[in-house]
């Protein structure tokens, strides 16, 4: 009997490890061949951030760039944008181990398959290859997690504490973790939870000059958005184009499971607040965000996977609860359900489906992006030595190879007549200039300092891109 444990035990943890080896050699593969950097503006931005802190260390205690992620991220930026890469690849694949190990110590049914279902969540391998906080907030919280089960509360508790300062959210997180503790009667470690506020405030202090920070430097501490609202439900429908089919439909059984379990095993700390109440807190937080219009929320997809490692391990237990249920009824029946699901949920990523992987459209540069990358091969074609950039978009530093936070680069904004001078460049774009900064073009135009060099407009796509290019007189 001992040597049949053992066989199965060796046997699973060689499944584990050619799981994993196929996962690396995928994500080496996509690194190599896919040039894009993230659909979103903030990819940039919070690449930019890590890539030139060193340089300017202030930039360490940016409360949006976020001086977690920044720190950690910033030894992987040095080697360009392949290095955040690399960098969330990392991420991932811890993310993947805790969460196995985490689904071996609750325990759960068929643990093998919670990395593959993470693996196979389709906005997940998006969003691995861009420069966005997500998946470190995702490993974190695995790790919390890991280390809640194995009641190692001291480690996590301080680990928690620091997740504000890799998202905004860990905030929820943070609260949710508060009333385990409580639940649990762990009273004296829920002083550690304040741990990364007070660490990051002493640090901060020498650059801002402000002990409080921590709070008054949240860029979302308002109750207002520049980006409008939208309806309650928005995130439901979202959650499926995260996911997956296969995967949105074993969640919602996976939390019909969790109440049953609830009532005929009895309550499990770590099952029911930490993952089940922590999903449902952050979900229906950013809901409320979105529905209000408040926070600066803009209603985006990619920040349910910050919460993914609970989507899985919910998702796990919907095909444990379906399985068993159907096996019980007709062995065959559950049988050919697991393999059914297994096989939807190994294909489902490369189908057309509107909530799979395309890898032109997610993993390349975009439309946009690649009229940036003409729009700075001209420019590029025009005498700029020693010229000053003065534009708003992230991308266009990496473009052009400049300091996005140096001297040879300026904010661009409705304030910028203040600042430039003779032989300045001026680049305007038609989503950050106006929206994020106030600028228009027609006061551009109306600017008789400025000598107009090329436009640029590229109307492909559902978003256009235009480019207004001048240099000062």
């Amino acid at each position: 009997m001992n040597k049949t444990i053992i066989f199965i035990r060796q046997k699973h943890h060689l499944l584990i490890y050619l799981l994993f080896v196929a996962y690396i050699l995928s994500a080496l593969l996509t690194i190599l061949l896919a040039n894009g950097i993230g659909g979103e503006e903030d990819s940039i931005y919070h690449y930019m951030f890590a890539r030139y802190a060193p340089e300017h260390p202030k930039l360490f205690f940016d409360h949006w760039a976020k001086p977690l992620y920044v720190l950690l991220a910033a030894p992987f930026a040095q080697i360009g944008f392949v290095g955040i890469k690399i960098f969330n690849t990392l991420n991932a694949l811890l993310c993947f181990l805790f969460c196995w190990q985490s689904a071996r110590l609750f325990p759960l049914k068929n643990t093998l398959l919670l990395p593959l279902f993470l693996m196979l969540v389709p906005y997940y391998f998006i969003l691995t290859f861009t420069g966005l906080t997500e998946p470190l907030f995702a490993m974190m919280l695995s790790f919390s997690l890991f280390l809640s089960l194995k009641k190692r509360f001291i480690p996590v508790a301080i680990l928690i504490s620091f997740l504000p300062f890799v998202r905004s959210e860990g905030l929820i997180i943070l609260g949710v973790f508060a009333f385990y503790l409580v639940m649990q009667k762990r009273w004296k470690y829920l002083p550690l939870l304040l741990v990364g506020h007070i660490i990051y405030s002493i640090a901060g202090y020498f650059v801002t000059h402000d002990i409080l920070w921590v709070f008054t430097k949240i860029p979302y501490a308002h109750l207002g958005s520049i980006y409008g609202e939208g309806r309650l439900f928005h995130f439901v429908d979202q959650l499926l184009y995260v996911i997956g089919v296969p995967m949105f439909l074993l969640f919602w059984i996976g939390n019909i499971s969790l109440i049953v379990r609830l009532f005929k095993k009895g309550f499990d700390a770590e099952l029911h607040i930490f993952v089940w109440l922590g999903f449902w807190a952050f979900f229906i937080a950013h809901s409320l965000f979105w529905y209000l219009g408040i926070f600066n929320s803009m209603g985006l997809k990619r920040v349910l996977i910050a919460v993914v490692p609970f989507i899985g391990i919910i998702a796990l237990e919907g095909f444990n609860f379906a399985s068993s249920f159907l096996i019980k009824t007709n062995k065959l029946l559950g049988q050919g359900f697991q393999i059914a699901m297994i096989a939807y949920i190994l294909i489902f990523p490369f189908t057309k489906n509107p909530g799979a992987i395309h890898w032109q459209k997610d993993l390349m540069l975009s439309e946009r992006q690649i009229a940036a990358k003409e729009m700075a091969n001209e420019l590029a074609a025009t005498p700029n030595k020693d010229s000053r950039f003065f534009h708003a978009q992230p991308l266009l530093s990496l473009l052009l190879g400049i300091d996005h936070f140096g001297s040879q680069r300026m904010q661009l904004s409705k304030d910028y007549g203040m600042e430039i001078q003779s032989g300045d460049l001026i680049i305007w774009d038609n989503w950050f200039c106006p929206i994020e900064y106030g600028l228009t073009k027609d006061a551009l135009n109306k600017d008789t300092r400025l000598q107009k060099l090329f436009e640029q407009e590229n109307k492909a796509g559902a978003k256009n891109s235009f480019y207004l290019v001048y240099r000062v007189k």
